[in-house]
């Protein structure tokens, strides 16, 4: 007869080998659940992702058909455009005039930028506040170029070379590029018309360069043709490369409420003003807005043109997403 220790001895091997094969099966199983939950995870993540996508969309295109409404049917005063939170802001005197010119419930139309808690970013540019690139009186055009350090020739340069892009005829102005020139350079003929989007200044000749150094002047564009500039409308940024020296100034001012109503109020914060000529500049108006809303991923831009008398209440313009900077 066999032992107990000789049938010990006989089981062991087997039961080791019982063993071994159910730690590996457990480890596979292991190895299973978690590549199967992270597959999971993932598609829960990916799920979360999309419908907070959906959600900032709807988030940004609320929040952009606000802004227009606003835009198209609200009071425009120095300080913006107004909210009609406030009834003071309809009263009028015996004149039919405003009482008063700035309502204090307006949002700021200089490309300011709002944010909420939950992430959303929001701004309006007034575009008589930005320079006027479809203009034939380059003049605050050559003042910026001349803020960023470029000469005269420099500035006569780029002012000939856009006028020729979108002048119709083919007589080339001194410094100027017509056909020929941009054969030479291989690059597309001019369009010879106004320009449509800001973006087409990358189509003129010898402007490349520039706007690969100064990126942010396709931001600081407007297609207006009107050749003076709303100084309450204008961008701290674009101020801050006109006239330096007060751009603290008017942030600050800008921060309380303080905004131009006459034009003594504008040369208290930058004497250079009292050089310039008049016509150059004006501290309301302007029918073009630019509206820019982003929250997450989701991105909208639209250009709003405010109505006039009864013909038309709005029109919309759309644009390629714009950054949002103060």
């Amino acid at each position: 007869m066999t032992s107990v220790d000789e049938q010990s001895q006989m089981t062991t091997p087997q039961q080791g080998a019982a063993l071994l094969a159910v730690l590996v099966v457990a480890v596979v199983m292991v190895v299973m659940l978690g590549v199967a939950s992270s597959l999971m995870q993932q598609r829960l993540t990916l799920a979360q992702d999309s419908q907070q996508a959906m959600l900032d969309r709807a988030e940004v295109y609320a929040k952009a058909n606000e802004l227009i409404y606003l835009t198209a049917t609200q009071r425009l005063t120095f300080a913006g455009i107004s909210r009609g939170r406030d009834a003071k802001g309809a009263e009028r005197n015996e004149d039919g005039q405003f009482l008063f010119p700035v309502i204090g419930d307006e949002l700021r139309f200089d490309g300011y930028t709002y944010q909420t808690e939950e992430g959303l970013s929001y701004s309006i540019q007034n575009e008589s506040g930005l320079l006027p690139i479809n203009s034939s009186f380059q003049y605050w055009l050559k003042l910026w170029l001349q803020g960023k350090g470029y000469n005269d020739a420099e500035q006569a340069r780029f002012a000939d070379t856009l006028a020729d892009y979108a002048d119709g005829d083919t007589w080339r102005r001194p410094a100027g590029a017509e056909q020929h020139s941009y054969q030479r350079e291989q690059l597309p003929p001019p369009a010879d018309f106004l320009l449509q989007q800001c973006t087409e200044l990358y189509k003129v000749a010898g402007w490349q360069g520039l706007l690969e150094r100064h990126p942010e002047l396709v931001n600081l564009c407007s297609l207006r043709r009107t050749p003076d500039i709303n100084l309450n409308a204008m961008p701290l940024a674009l101020w801050k490369t006109l006239w330096p020296d007060s751009a603290d100034r008017l942030a600050e001012g800008r921060a309380q409420g303080q905004w131009f109503i006459r034009y003594e109020d504008a040369y208290r914060i930058e004497p250079a003003l009292l050089l310039e000529a008049e016509e150059n500049y004006r501290p309301l108006g302007g029918n073009y807005f630019i509206i820019s809303v982003s929250k997450g991923g989701a991105q909208y831009s639209t250009s709003v043109q405010r109505g006039r008398g009864s013909i038309y209440p709005f029109r919309l313009r759309q644009r390629p997403p714009q950054s949002l900077s103060e």
